[in-house]
């Protein structure tokens, strides 16, 4: 590994320091989002900001953009809630200007995993929904679906809010548009119940098959350790092996890096090292 520069707990704690979307912590796919997510989603969720959207508007073609909103490096922080930073964007524009369609597999990051924060934001909640799809394996599908519901109130509070707002402008259409977006509103509000309900569900039986799992995050933040987690379901031997060993073994970073790999929960080209 090498060594390099560069509820029981409070949720309030485990994002600290991050942007997170507006779906809730029983919501959170944490790991790629399937298929193409138009602009507005990163947009909505908080992943991309609108002077960033900006930039790279004006600074990379067209299909470069649609390659960037499909690719699995930028749908990988649209799942854990991850907003891009000035590096972030810088990287972008430098693998975007490589005469490649297949820059995107380029992208990747650097993680310190001695920051308890990183250990949680790449490791620990993607391996939790990882394993609790093992579960059900309908969770992932409806935490994406949870996603676009949530950004699509939010369009409707906005659809809403200009309607009222033009309202003794044009009362008639302002009236229809208003019936229309309320009737609209309250699908997806029932729809937002009826997933939420069932990740509910789905959220108690993983915590009654791992419930040491709070535990363990609140010690973490803590202390900086990982035995609070403990036990741990039989799957995750392989991974919590090198976990325990990253401090003291260098090539434990590289043995995580290939068991989340593997498994679809990092990039190629993501990094993690130990630093502490």
């Amino acid at each position: 590994m090498e060594q390099e520069d560069d509820k029981q707990y409070s949720r309030e704690a485990v994002f600290a320091g991050r942007r997170v979307s507006v779906v809730g912590s029983d919501a959170r796919s944490r790991g790629r989002v399937p298929g193409y997510a138009s602009s507005s989603l990163y947009r909505e969720s908080g992943i991309i900001s609108a002077r960033q959207l900006a930039l790279l508007q004006r600074m990379l073609p067209r299909l470069r953009l649609e390659q960037l909103f499909r690719c699995e490096w930028l749908q990988q922080r649209l799942a854990r809630g991850l907003a891009l930073g000035r590096e972030e964007v810088r990287q972008i524009l430098l693998c975007a200007a490589q005469d490649d369609d297949g820059w995107c597999a380029e992208l990747g990051d650097r993680v310190n995993l001695a920051v308890p924060q990183s250990m949680i934001d790449w490791v620990l909640l993607p391996v939790y929904g990882w394993w609790e799809s093992l579960l059900d394996q309908a969770i992932p599908g409806w935490r994406l679906s949870l996603v676009e519901l949530e950004t699509q109130s939010r369009q409707l509070r906005v659809k809403s809010e200009f309607w009222s707002r033009v309202a003794e402008l044009e009362p008639e259409q302002a009236r229809e548009e208003l019936a229309r977006v309320a009737k609209c509103q309250a699908r997806t509000q029932e729809q937002v119940a009826e997933l939420a309900g069932k990740l509910e569900t789905a959220s108690a039986l993983a915590k009654s098959a791992w419930p040491n799992w709070q535990r363990g995050m609140a010690t973490l933040l803590a202390s900086g350790g990982l035995a609070g987690f403990e036990p741990i379901p039989e799957v995750l031997e392989c991974l919590w092996q090198p976990l325990c060993r990253l401090d003291d073994d260098v090539g434990a970073a590289d043995a995580v890096q290939a068991w989340l790999h593997e498994r679809n929960l990092c990039q190629a080209q993501d990094h993690f090292y130990w630093q502490s």
